[in-house]
């Protein structure tokens, strides 16, 4: 208590001073109206640029609930779209067949990066290695298929996109595997072109082109695309195709890549076929 008094004692003149502008203060603000109301702007924009502030760090802390509840949103859509059952387990979605057997596994990711005009097409992804994630995986979109991938680091992968020259995929139309070329020509951002299809095969106009057996990749009956134009060379007994993807690569944001946890083991088979 000696303490406290003897500071007050030494900062008398301080302490003096503080409290007459405080007093100074209220009394100007409260009997001036001009100065109340200026006083009271300040105050209140001060205030709400504290709430935004506040409001911006929650939610960034949120925003690991917000991303999983929209990749659960996603993989209920998923559920809807394809034959497939398919599960939304923690972080990844499991991909059963009919007896319950689990065939693939599927990890949501964000698109951070992505190009859809060039010739050669990329995304990139904020997942690598650490989250199981390898050279030569299959990637889809909330509507289906989007890519595979080309290489990773241990937090982020880049994919080579639909839209890539590179690109080599066997479609799947009307319950048949064509092996023909599905080509990306550059000329259309989600377009593609199919090639090499005899005339006398009976595929229409909107018919819709899937994935199917032969891929390692993917599960059999992920939409590519449909066709919108059939082009046919009196000339040739196959017709040209124009397919539309149905991933709008303009607005790729999110996206699944496709585990399939039997991969190397199958694939020795072919090699040593």
């Amino acid at each position: 208590m000696q303490r406290l008094i003897a500071f007050i004692e030494h900062n008398l003149h301080i302490l003096l001073l503080v409290f007459l502008q405080v007093v100074s203060a209220f009394l100007i603000f409260n009997l001036n109206p001009y100065q109340k109301a200026t006083f009271t702007q300040f105050a209140s924009s001060v205030t709400g640029r504290f709430h935004a502030i506040s409001f911006n760090v929650t939610n960034y802390f949120d925003l690991k609930k917000q991303n999983i509840a929209l990749q659960e949103q996603i993989a209920n859509q998923f559920k809807d779209r394809y034959p497939q059952s398919l599960n939304y387990l923690n972080d990844t979605i499991a991909i059963q067949d009919s007896i319950n057997n689990q065939l693939f596994e599927a990890i949501p990711v964000h698109v951070i990066y992505n190009t859809s005009f060039k010739v050669n097409n990329v995304f990139i992804i904020n997942k690598g290695k650490n989250h199981g994630i390898k050279k030569n995986m299959g990637v889809i979109s909330p509507q289906g298929v989007a890519g595979i991938v080309l290489e990773s680091n241990d937090n982020f992968s880049t994919v080579m996109s639909l839209l890539n020259s590179e690109m080599k995929i066997i479609p799947y139309i009307n319950g048949q595997e064509y092996f023909t070329e599905l080509i990306w020509n550059n000329s259309n951002p989600n377009h593609l072109t199919l090639k090499g299809i005899n005339k006398l095969e009976n595929i229409q106009l909107g018919d819709t082109v899937y994935t199917g057996n032969s891929s390692l990749l993917f599960p059999r009956g992920i939409p590519i695309g449909s066709i919108t134009k059939i082009k046919e060379n009196p000339k040739s007994q196959y017709a040209e195709m124009e397919l539309k993807t149905v991933t709008n690569f303009r607005n790729l944001a999110y996206a699944f890549v496709i585990v399939n946890r039997d991969y190397e083991s199958l694939n020795n088979l072919f090699l040593n076929d």
